[in-house]
């Protein structure tokens, strides 16, 4: 959305009269291109030298009424207002320099938002722009950046002419978002719908006109029938929609769309060391087979203190797979690692530059920086970029809880916002820990999908947090915190077996209650269907017996919840 306070006195002014020459007669200053940009925003329509209200028009004219429009700023609300406006309704929490920008606009008080400021966010979440595509905003999109920092939208802005206006009209459309300032400034980025707008600028390269689709003639093409002016705009002919036609109703269908964000993955530098070890040894496996990669050899090789964590890190994002190979437990490289091996390092933020604008959201200039200093982004998402969101949708990940993780997953309250300070300071008291190494872990434990960070640094959990945070509090919780690997790919995937094979399972435990030895049937069993030693199978038997997801006769509640959660995942 874009609205500047012109727009306001122009509305205000269409309750006295519909004749354009009249209203801009009164208001001359940019009248013409204001009163296009209501047109875009699906508050007006145009005909002849009349401008009429639409029903969303009418509903924003009846809060015009309340607004003192002299104590305006010049621009009353674009994406940047919009998405603080979305953040203060969804977490309740905004920063003070955001509360200001609302304040003065009458859009919040003391007690959040203003009657005013929710009716316009419910005028933009009830409304549908109109897409008004001119030869000179499909020039100006075919080469400007679509992610980076503010000032990289202002420099290219400021090479085409009328580029502030193009700036207006792609937040009108939706095109564009532009996301709240914070420490690092602003961050902009484009949306799914400009790809779409981006095909139609190819298909007409020597355009001299306005291509312009409404509700009702997006309607139409969708029944497969058309009109005089849809024809004669050359989006139907021979009995069906063209090419050109579907590229702008694919631009009309995706303008404001909101969707699931891809999980951020990470990959840290010591997991592309171990992978780049495991295909060394990999290698001279190949020509002399007494040469494993084993826990062993590849700590002799990466020297990494805390290998058994990474080893855990990888196997959790399918990077490696476990296998028993000479009565040895092995590590090999996936089709997934092997690529990845090659890319570099990437953190959670730097990911959330390119997960957020793939779900139609702004991410903020933090994240872009660092999306740009990981290779993530590059006036848009890059090759390593699109890999990575590829292989986050494509995965299945699996559990690997740190102590950090149990205790964010055992602070945050369900169904509820905290602010990441307070989080920080609650997990300090209840394990320890810098702020530094916690805010990292953080990051992970968005990676694995526990809890979602939004722009205001307001965080919950998600439903897979909620589900594991369940499992831990029916679990041994101390137990848990004071066991470095008690839940991770391998001890989940004994669960797993367990859980898949519950029959078989069940008449092992039932033979234990009539007195018979049944640990080594147990062992036996785990090892039919896992590619695990024996002496792997029976250390993590224990761990989940000391931590509360085996009892004595199967998995308990909380094993059991555990592995729902981890498959309604999937």
């Amino acid at each position: 959305m874009f609205l500047k306070k012109r727009h306001l006195e122009i509305l205000k002014k269409m309750k006295e009269t519909e004749m354009q020459n009249e209203i801009e007669k009164a208001l001359p200053e940019e009248f013409k291109t204001r009163a296009l940009e209501l047109f875009i925003l699906g508050f007006a329509e145009l005909k002849e030298n009349k401008i009429t209200f639409t029903e969303a028009g009418k509903r924003l004219m009846e809060i015009v009424d309340k607004i003192d429009i002299e104590k305006l700023p010049d621009v009353f609300v674009d994406s940047e207002i919009i998405k603080i406006m979305e953040l203060l309704e969804e977490t309740g929490n905004i920063p003070e320099e955001w509360m200001t920008m609302l304040k003065e606009r009458f859009l919040a008080d003391e007690n959040g938002l203003s009657e005013i400021g929710k009716e316009i966010l419910k005028i933009y979440k009830e409304t549908h722009p109109v897409v008004y595509l001119t030869p000179e905003i499909l020039a100006f999109i075919k080469d400007m950046p679509k992610i980076g920092v503010y000032d990289e939208l202002i420099t290219y802005k400021n090479t085409k002419e009328y580029g502030d206006n193009i700036i207006n009209a792609l937040q009108a459309m939706r095109l564009l978002l532009i996301s709240p300032k914070t420490e690092s400034g602003k961050a902009f980025a484009t949306t799914k719908a400009l790809n779409y707008a981006l095909k139609v600028a190819s298909l007409v390269p020597n355009l001299n006109r306005a291509l312009i689709l409404r509700k009702e003639d997006f309607e139409v093409l969708e029944k497969g029938e058309t009109t005089e002016e849809l024809t004669e705009s050359g989006f139907y002919e021979d009995g069906e929609v063209t090419e050109l036609g579907q590229a702008m109703m694919d631009t009309y269908k995706e303008m404001g769309k909101v969707e699931e964000k891809t999980l951020p993955i990470y990959i840290l530098d010591d997991e592309i060391k171990v992978l780049k070890a495991i295909e060394e040894i990999k290698e001279k496996y190949e020509t002399n087979p007494e040469i494993l990669p084993t826990y062993d050899e590849i700590k002799k090789r990466t020297n990494i203190d805390d290998l058994g964590a990474i080893l855990h890190t990888l196997e959790s994002k399918e990077l490696i797979k476990r296998e028993v190979v000479k009565n040895k437990d092995t590590y090999w490289m996936t089709e997934f690692g092997e690529k990845v091996k090659d890319l570099g390092v990437v953190s959670t933020d730097g990911m959330k530059a390119i997960t957020y604008p793939e779900s139609g959201d702004v991410p903020i200039a933090e994240w872009v920086v660092k999306g740009k200093e990981e290779g993530t982004v590059n006036r848009g998402i890059t090759e390593k970029g699109k890999y990575l969101i590829k292989l986050s949708k494509t995965i299945k990940r699996k559990p690997y809880l740190t102590k950090y993780d149990i205790s964010t997953l055992i602070k945050i309250p369900r169904k509820k916002y905290i602010h990441r300070d307070e989080l920080v300071k609650l997990i300090q008291d209840h394990v320890g820990g810098d702020e530094k190494e916690i805010i990292k872990a953080l990051g992970e434990c968005e990676s694995k999908g526990f809890i979602k960070e939004l722009q205001n640094k307001m965080i919950k959990l998600t439903e897979l947090g909620e589900e594991v945070k369940t499992a831990i509090e029916m679990a041994k919780i101390q137990e848990l915190l004071a066991t470095k690997f008690a839940v991770t790919p391998t001890t989940f995937n004994i669960l797993k077996t367990i859980y898949e094979h519950k029959e078989e399972f069940d008449k092992v435990w039932k033979e234990k209650s009539e007195g018979k030895e049944h640990k080594e049937n147990e062992i036996v069993l785990l090892a039919k269907y896992l590619s695990l030693t024996p002496e792997e199978i029976k250390k993590n038997l224990v761990i989940l017996k000391n931590v509360g997801l085996i009892g004595k006769k199967g998995l308990t509640d909380a094993g059991i919840k555990l592995v729902e959660a981890y498959i309604n995942l999937w």
